[in-house]
């Protein structure tokens, strides 16, 4: 009896410790993972986020695979959807105001000045 016992015990052991890994790593992991899937494709113009490199911004436009973020005035960059980290609370809506085309010489006028030799 004790030989037919054993066999039984050592699977009933390996199937607890199974069970205990999905439920303590597997699990967890495939629900955080499908909360970011879902965040990732929420994304919407005027969300304020932060991407995983710590920049905070406000979405201003959306591509299938990137996103427009604005982090400071006339400061816009381009980072993938999947590099957002948070989105948080709320929309600045100043931020997604649509941007001022200014005329060509103004923009060059604007390079020149800051081309200028400064004294030292």
């Amino acid at each position: 009896m004790n030989s037919l016992g054993s066999p039984v015990v050592t699977i009933l052991w390996f199937v607890v410790l199974i069970a205990i890994f999905w439920f303590l790593l597997l699990r967890p992991q495939r629900q955080e993972q499908k909360r970011r899937d879902e965040m990732i494709k929420s994304l919407q113009r005027g969300a304020r986020v932060v991407t995983m490199g710590g920049l905070h911004g406000t979405i201003v436009d959306l591509g299938d695979d990137t996103a427009q973020v604005r982090i400071a005035d006339k400061v816009e960059v381009t980072v993938s959807r999947s590099s957002v980290a948070q989105v948080l609370a709320g929309k600045d809506k100043k931020a997604v105001e649509p941007r001022a085309k200014t005329p060509k010489a103004d923009r060059s006028d604007d390079a020149n000045a800051d081309d200028s030799p400064t004294d030292q």
